[in-house]
């Protein structure tokens, strides 16, 4: 499991989304309504859209370049079906006053 960064919790209010780096790419933060914090890949595997510059609904986002809308907790495709690939997640735990995003698929072992 490898570091992806981290925020104050401060930074995210309920309903807000940001983009945190992780080279080659980002990734999107984000609190839903119910006060969750999700994470998935920023890009969308579509056309390569920021979907942090997208919509939130409720626990879902829509890219905003073609409105596709993907879940933050699965990063599954919910519309249109099957037209493009599910989006990576991330893990996320508010530790504290931070949140921590963790790349569970990472091969890096250094702690």
């Amino acid at each position: 499991m490898k570091l992806v960064g981290r925020l104050k919790s401060a930074e995210l209010a309920a309903k807000a989304m940001v983009r945190m780096p992780y080279p080659p790419f980002d990734v999107l933060v984000a609190r839903t309504s119910s006060g969750e914090v999700l994470a998935i890949e920023d890009a969308c595997n579509h056309a390569g859209a920021s979907l942090a510059v997208g919509e939130m609904r409720g626990d879902c986002v829509v890219c905003p370049m073609h409105g596709y809308v993907f879940e933050l907790r699965s990063g599954r495709l919910k519309s249109p079906r099957g037209l493009c690939a599910d989006q990576r997640t991330f893990e996320v735990r508010e530790e504290g006053d931070e949140i921590v995003v963790w790349d569970t698929f990472s091969l890096d072992v250094s702690p």
